[in-house]
């Protein structure tokens, strides 16, 4: 058990600065477990964006080539399991990008080469994406889906997604369900967080999981675990309900992987 004290600002601006400039400052914590929360909830998040219309010939690979991000990004943000989702006249939501971009669409020359940029990208399945002949040759990058890593942790609807909602950035889903519904660990992992001091969060558990991965679960009604506990998938480890900045009883479920936030959906089943 620490007993070392830390100090940390409540409010997330300055956990943000504390954790970029290495210092722990502002108010005293001897519960070490607020400290990893703070610092968890508030590293690595994409917080500003553009919105891209897609146009003819443009595939997912061209624009967050444009855009130099991750393909992997757009596809979440937008909730885009499949490459040949996007359409013409579509808007896609840009995580990190400032301005809108030029994007190329695709042209294949006449003598059907790549040009050498689209040799080097990862990927050779066809891209049916827009109103353009969908070509073999047409790079369009890998999006990764695990929906076998995580199960549901409360059956119910789902009443927020993950990504930009309504001009506001939404780190996780939001499932509805009466107060009370047991809550389930959605993988094997250990508690690390189990506590009500994060604003805006309510009762909250966080979970650790192998290859870096943690699921948040907030606004809980009540926590039935401790830290340092360890659970596998499906033990119940709360009741749902609307503590915290709720406007109703739900789960608010987030999955991240090195602090930063991931789409729940790519990884549920």
């Amino acid at each position: 058990m620490l007993r070392k004290s830390y100090w940390v600002e409540k409010q997330f601006p300055m956990a943000v600065k504390a954790d970029k400039l290495g210092l722990i400052m502002q108010i005293k914590i001897h519960n070490v477990q607020l400290l990893a929360a703070l610092l968890l909830l508030t590293g690595c998040a994409i917080s500003h964006g553009i919105y891209h219309t897609v146009e003819k010939g443009q595939t997912l690979w061209r624009i967050a080539k444009a855009y130099d991000v991750d393909i992997q990004d757009v596809a979440e943000f937008n909730d885009i399991t499949d490459i040949t989702q996007i359409k013409e006249g579509e808007k896609l939501f840009i995580p990190g990008a400032s301005r809108v971009l030029k994007v190329e669409p695709y042209k294949p020359d006449s003598s059907g080469e790549l040009k050498s940029d689209e040799k080097k990208s990862v990927g050779k399945k066809p891209s049916s994406t827009t109103n353009h002949q969908a070509l073999s040759e047409e790079p369009e990058g890998k999006i990764v889906v695990e929906k076998w890593r995580f199960s549901w942790p409360v059956k119910g609807s789902i009443i927020s997604y993950f990504g930009v909602r309504n001009g506001k950035k939404h780190d996780g889903l939001n499932i509805a369900a009466p107060r009370g519904t047991p809550i389930s660990a959605a993988a094997e992992g250990e508690v690390i967080y189990n506590d009500d001091s994060v604003r805006g969060y309510g009762n909250m558990i966080i979970l650790k999981h192998k290859d870096d991965f943690v699921s948040i679960y907030a606004h809980n009604e009540e926590n039935l675990v401790k830290v340092g506990e360890t659970v596998k998938k499906g033990d119940i480890i709360a009741k749902l309900g609307d503590t915290g900045n709720a406007s109703g009883p739900h789960l608010h479920f987030e999955v991240r992987k090195d602090k930063k936030p991931r789409n729940p959906l790519f990884f549920l089943p």
